[in-house]
Order: C-alpha cells, then structure tokens, then sequence
C-alpha cells in the first residue's frame, strides 16, 4: 500500500511540475495532461496497469457522466431544476449561449478529462510486458471507456476535437475539431476493438464487459439511425441469456434493495456506502440533492404521460400537495423535504426504506447507489424502436412486442397486442428511461424539440424551445483556450 501511494504522490508532483513550467491552469491541464505527465517509473507492473486503468474509471464520476446526468431531464420537458443545477433552465426557456452554459462546459470537460487518463493509460500500459490476452482485456476496457466519453461529446457538439494519443506539448492541444463524421469512425475503431475482446461474462464488477460495449454500440446507432446495426447490437445481448429484467422496479437503482446482484444491469459507476466511497466524496449525493433538497423534480406533463395504475408512478415519484412532505406507502410522512414547485417529488434513486435517508442533518447521509448507465430495458426498447423504423412507423415483430409487453407488464400496465406503433413506443421509452439522462438525447435524435414549446414546467414557466439546441455550444472559455476551433451554428 505504501508503494502504491508513493507511485500516486510521485505522479502527482510530475502534473504539479508541468503546470508550473506552462503556466497553464491545472483544470486545461487536467483536461489536456501532456506526455510529460506519463513520466517516471511507473507502468513497470500489472498492479500499475490496474491503478492506471482505476484512472480511467474513476473519470466516470465527473460532472454529469454519472449520477449528476439525471438532471439533464430538466434540460427539457420531464423536470424541472433547482439549486446547483438550475442552469438546465437556460436551455428550457430558450436563453442558452456560449456565455451561460455552465453545465455544458462542466460535461465538456468531465468527457474531455476522462478521455486524456485513457489516452495516458493507452500509451503507457504495454511498458508492464503482460501477456497478450490479459493486455488485450485492459486495453479493451480503455477504449470502452474512450469510446464512451467521446459520444458522450458527439451526440451533443457534433464535430470535436479528436485526441488520438497524449499531445506532446501545450501548442498540439489546440487544433481544430474533426467533423462528426471521423469522432464517429474513431469511436468505432476503439467499441470494435472493445467487443472482440472484452470478457463475455455477466456483469457485475463495476468493469465493463462484453455487453457494455454492445450496449454503447447499439445506443449509438440508435441515435445515428442505423437500425440494423441496433438490432443486431440488441440481439447479441438479449441472445447470450445472462441478463433479465427483474421483477421489482427499484432494485435496479437501490443498493440497499439489491442492486449489487441485479441481473438487469449491463454497465454502472461504482459508489460505496462509506464516507469515502459515496456519491460525490465531499458531503452529498443524489438523495440529498435530488430528494431533500427536491433539487430535481418531475413536470406534471411527464407524470401524466403513465398510464392508469402504473406502478412506475407509486414507486419513481410523490404527490405533495404542500410541496415539502413525502408520504410513503406505509404512511410514514416526513415533511422534511424543500420546495417542490411542481407539487411532484422524485424517489427513484433514494432508498426510502432506509431511516438514515430522514436523519435532520441531510448533509451526513452517505449515498452508496451504484448509478447504472446501461441496463436490459434499454436494450429491449432499441431493439423495438428499431424495428418500428424499420417497419415506417409501426412493427408487429414478435420479439419487438414482446419485449415491450415485458416491460409494461412489469408496470402493471395492460400489453400491446398486436402492433406497436412510433407513439406507443415513444411514450414507454419516456416513461421507463426517465431521469436515467436520456430525455435530451431522444428529443434530439427525433427532432421533436418544437413540440416542447409551450410545456408547462411549473406555474407559469413555460418551455422555449430554439431549433440550434440540438447542437450545444461550445463555451466562451473553451474558444479563448482553443482558437482553432470553430463554434456551432447558431452560437
């Protein structure tokens, strides 16, 4: 242990170092590192290449790639944003620029961050001399996880900056994004490589498997279109039998209601109920964020969007009609919570079975919930949806409705009989994804956002929607640090 610590600290002085001889300030530097940071005597060991590649993970936890995505709902119709993360609001009423979007940046830079530990990692890992199957696994996780971040940057700017290897110095950092097209190919080359030699195992770890990278390729060509590609992505998951739905609508997403052993989960970021293994180390979480400070609350358009006798609706969220109380199901009432301007709260992330969660000094709440960013459901909702498209608008492939039936029966809801139509299965997705992160990403690819417009959030705040938000801009700073990048149309 004191080894592995004097090998961080030492890596540490070398980034310390470079900051100071460019003049940089450490946050460009922890976005862009140089090669100068991959310096000194480490990568001589499998136990280096495992810290390396906890790197690379542990970029997961950056602004909005994990929990934090949640709030990205509330950037159109499911929710509404209070608190740290209010500034969603800019792109619901229709003011987002290069100069107040805060958020954008923050994910910007989270996905940017987590791409250079990769790109570090690549370099380097093969200086440990492993065998060439263990190498490939590691190197695979790499690129997933490479992979992931540079979507996570495509299906929201288009055309980035693509960073192959780690720059040699400062100058090589700043050049002009590649078209979206080449960001696309070059995430490709790293989930091909992912695919072929990832572990074809269930997950459970918290490392990605085989099923992770085709979740990620089949998110991806969900978004691009491509519905062959989906459908095969889909097929190759759902065919390989290690995963299933389960039977309950929380155990996905509580660890104290069996998340550890879920079999619906394909891919999550790790967190621990300890101080130092919870949500956000410093002093909370999505259950004091989300929930006690109702920092994220559901529009009354989307509750009404779950049919009659939903179960999603008694066991995701809360009327309250005082806006502070929450009354669960054994008519337990805490009124303990903030303001809920939508009269609605959310609990689909927060163990409200648990008494800790009540406990009047909500910054002491320790949040262990792993956050899944893949799961079954998803994968069977791809799959319908691509064959919907492919069918014109409507499908009565069997598989298709049987897996959203499956999903829907679980809800308590009656199944679709005979054909499931563009409508139908663009309401179950809202419903079942919601606050998952994904609202924006379908309101994008379906070129919808017009229909936003005139939503009630809460009271008398309404959605403005702008046709130039299915591209973010990039922000006033990034295009100060990078000249030779080009801001998006209509910015």
């Amino acid at each position: 242990m004191n080894n592995m610590k004097t090998k961080i600290y030492n890596i540490v002085l070398i980034i310390v170092f470079v900051i100071l001889q460019s003049g940089c300030s450490d946050s460009f530097l922890e976005k862009y590192p140089t090669t100068s940071i991959a310096a000194g005597t480490f990568w001589t060991s499998e136990s280096d290449v495992k810290m390396g590649l906890t790197g690379c993970y542990a970029k997961l936890k950056g602004d909005y790639l994990t929990w934090t995505r949640s709030t990205l709902d509330a950037a159109v119709d499911n929710g509404y944003c209070k608190g740290y993360y209010n500034a969603n609001y800019n792109l619901q009423t229709g003011t987002l620029d290069p100069d107040n979007c805060s958020i954008q940046s923050s994910l910007y830079s989270a996905a940017y961050s987590g791409i250079s530990v990769c790109n570090v990692f690549l370099m380097n890992f093969k200086k440990a001399g492993l065998p060439s199957a263990t190498a490939n696994i590691y190197e695979a996780e790499a690129k997933f996880l490479r992979a992931f971040y540079y979507f996570e940057l495509a299906q929201r700017w288009g055309g980035v900056v693509i960073y192959r290897e780690v720059p040699s110095n400062i100058d090589d950092l700043k050049i002009a994004k590649s078209t979206e097209e080449e960001v696309y190919n070059f995430i490709k080359e790293d989930l091909n490589f992912a695919v072929g030699n990832l572990p074809d195992v269930a997950y459970s770890s918290g490392h990605a498997v085989k099923a992770s990278a085709l979740a990620l390729q089949a998110r991806i060509a969900l978004f691009r279109g491509k519905w062959d590609e989906v459908i095969s992505a889909a097929n190759a998951i759902i065919s390989s039998g290690k995963y299933s739905l389960t039977t309950d609508l929380r155990s996905c997403f509580i660890h104290q209601e069996g998340q550890l052993t879920c079999p619906e989960i394909l891919f999550s970021v790790k967190y621990l109920s300890t101080t130092d293994g919870r949500q956000l180390e410093t002093d909370y979480g999505s259950e004091v964020c989300l929930f006690r400070e109702s920092g994220l609350v559901p529009t009354k358009d989307l509750i009404d969007e779950y049919e009659t006798g939903d179960l999603r609706v008694k066991k995701w969220y809360f009327n309250s009609p005082d806006m502070i109380t929450f009354t669960r199901e054994d008519g337990f009432a805490y009124a303990g919570c903030e303001t809920m301007y939508s009269y609605y709260g959310l609990i689909k992330f927060a163990a409200i079975w648990d008494d800790q969660l009540y406990q009047s000094a909500m910054r002491s709440i320790i949040t262990g919930h792993d956050f899944v960013i893949f799961r079954l459901s998803e994968v069977y909702l791809m799959y319908a949806e691509a064959m919907v498209e492919k069918g014109g608008g409507s499908t009565t492939d069997t598989n298709a409705l049987k897996y959203v039936n499956t999903i829907r029966t679980r809800a308590n809801v009656a199944p679709y009989t005979t054909t499931l139509t563009r409508e139908n299965l663009r309401k179950e997705r809202r419903r079942e994804m919601a606050f998952e992160g994904l609202r924006y990403f379908d309101v994008q690819r379906w070129k919808i956002g017009s229909t936003l417009t005139g939503k009630v959030i809460f009271g008398n705040n309404k959605i403005t929607w702008n046709d130039k938000f299915y591209r973010w801009p990039f922000s006033r700073s990034e295009m100060d640090i990078n000249t030779n990048l080009v801001q998006n149309n209509g910015y």
